[in-house]
């Protein structure tokens, strides 16, 4: 999978509120299709729509209802665009707090002919049940990831105090085609380790991490995001071992932080057959 998006436009200069808002698919359209072919040049197979909030809800409180379906088609064409061309374009949906059936049938209609919906960055089992029960026939599968924050007692929950074993059963209730961790306050590759224990013991659904690059510090020249790309991929084995069917990145990771991890995975699918409940 690719990896992040806005940190990525932020290298462009593309102004922070158009980064923020997911506008600079309409403005610089040129220049998120070029993120995305950096992607695909440096081994990503699956890329993600720049919608992550493009949805009904956020859009309504910035007063730009009516760019809904524009911003959403024009980010699903920079998607297409890439060069060379991605084998998978995933429609990606960030979290949606008090999420309602009409909100998901406005964006499983946007998503038509896509490979799939990322619901990314979730925290809400209910949400995700309320999105789910939209999806009909046909429709592309659904892909839900979480994000953990790690508590003294309970270990990691999402931001809703869910644990990942109940978030995985609720994945495989709702259908979805498979489940992922993404992001995460101060969750590193360790972390991801245990969340996909976690999962695994809970469900048989294929699992996929797309983990963030650190929490980024400020400097003169910018949000320094402490994990490199070699640093990363160095510690993807031990988390391969665990039986994934996807890799990606989230915040601060670069199209090289996917090339070091394609080297990775090149090489176990050479010489290992993946483990898979």
């Amino acid at each position: 999978m690719d990896g992040a998006m806005g940190t990525e436009l932020a290298r462009l200069d593309v102004s922070p509120e158009l980064i923020e808002t997911e506008h600079g698919t309409l403005t610089e359209a040129e220049r998120v299709a070029f993120v995305h072919s950096h992607y695909t040049a440096l081994k990503a197979r699956v890329l993600l729509t720049n919608t992550f909030q493009v949805n009904p809800v956020i859009l309504a409180k910035r007063s730009a209802d009516a760019l809904h379906h524009t911003l959403w088609q024009s980010a699903i064409a920079a998607a297409r665009s890439a060069s060379p061309r991605a084998e998978f374009v995933l429609g990606d949906v960030g979290p949606i707090p008090g999420c309602s059936s009409e909100v998901a049938k406005e964006i499983l209609k946007e998503c038509r002919g896509l490979d799939g919906v990322l619901l990314e960055t979730w925290s809400s089992v209910a949400d995700l049940r309320t999105f789910a029960k939209e999806r009909k026939p046909g429709q592309p599968p659904l892909l839900a990831s979480f994000t953990f924050q790690r508590r003294a007692k309970q270990g990691w929950v999402t931001f809703e105090d869910t644990q990942p074993g109940a978030c995985a059963r609720a994945a495989k209730r709702c259908g979805a085609a498979a489940l992922g961790v993404n992001c995460g306050r101060e969750l590193d590759l360790k972390g991801l380790r245990d969340i996909v224990r976690r999962y695994h013991d809970a469900c048989d659904l294929p699992i996929f991490v797309r983990p963030n690059a650190g929490t980024p510090t400020k400097t003169a020249r910018g949000w320094r995001y402490p994990r490199s790309p070699e640093q990363m991929a160095d510690q993807l084995g031990p988390l391969l071992e665990e039986g994934l069917a996807m890799v990606g990145g989230c915040c601060g990771t670069t199209p090289e932080h996917i090339w070091r991890f394609s080297l990775v995975l090149d090489a176990w699918n050479e010489n290992t057959e993946p483990r898979m409940k």
